[in-house]
């Protein structure tokens, strides 16, 4: 999703621009903070399967590794969570149901997504590293990211981080409704949080630069459930919009 044009918001250190409509964010307590942060989340989720694993296979090399190049394929092969209850937004590592639906759903994918891969190392030339990716050891892929301690690491080093990130983004909400220093040090904790996160999604790895656009998607879903316009909720100070203009000398 490309930048909102002409959006007010504030630069954190790590580059992520913050949209004025965080400010009308939904607390927990909210009526809508269940439907919002449900769209969030899956934004969230959808832009990382996107976009970690194709840097991740954007080099041959990270093929020959399987123990960790597996568990980056049954992530991009899982659906992203949608949560029922206002508790569960993202699939839980700690919780074998929610892990049960994550490896269900990986089933259903991993054999094309498999087939892509398979052909790609085969243009490559990479005929005998393009046999552990084909389509009839799917059943085998998922077993070993299961069974293996170093896979079964890296995949739950993605779920937890992507938790981690939304949870984040969870505790924007009633932004708009704090004092200014307040919404200071709010914003400046989910920048630090943002980037240590995306520092560490992946082992030997380095996501920072994919925050704007994963902030990008984030605000889309959440502008998706407000309207064109953010609106400023009503317990936030007047110059609260204000504060959101990098060049207004606020936030």
């Amino acid at each position: 999703m490309e930048p909102l044009a002409g959006d007010k918001g504030i630069l954190p250190g790590g580059g992520s621009k913050l949209n004025a409509c965080w400010l009308a964010a939904p607390d927990e307590r909210s009526p809508a903070f269940f439907p919002a942060f449900t769209r969030v989340s899956v934004a969230v989720q959808s832009a990382l399967r996107e976009q970690v694993p194709n840097k991740y296979f954007a080099d041959l090399a990270a093929f020959r590794n399987t123990k960790t190049a597996y568990p980056m394929l049954v992530y991009q092969a899982s659906q992203p969570f949608r949560g029922k209850l206002r508790t569960d937004l993202t699939y839980d590592v700690l919780n074998p149901q929610t892990l049960t639906v994550l490896f269900r759903s990986v089933k259903l994918t991993l054999p094309e997504l498999l087939d892509r891969m398979e052909a790609r190392l085969r243009a490559a030339g990479a005929g005998e590293l393009a046999v552990r990716y084909a389509r009839k050891r799917a059943p085998e892929i998922v077993q070993s990211v299961q069974r293996l301690n170093r896979s079964r690491k890296c995949l739950y080093i993605l779920i937890r981080s992507e938790a981690l990130l939304v949870n984040a983004l969870v505790e924007l909400g009633d932004l708009g409704g704090l004092p200014a220093k307040v919404q200071s040090r709010r914003v400046a904790s989910f920048d630090k949080k943002w980037n240590f996160q995306l520092r560490r999604l992946y082992p030997g790895m380095d996501f920072t630069w994919l925050a704007p656009a994963l902030l990008d998607a984030a605000t889309g879903a959440l502008l998706s459930c407000q309207g064109s316009e953010p609106v400023v909720p009503s317990g936030a100070s007047p110059a609260a919009e204000e504060r959101l203009d990098p060049e207004s000398g606020g936030l």
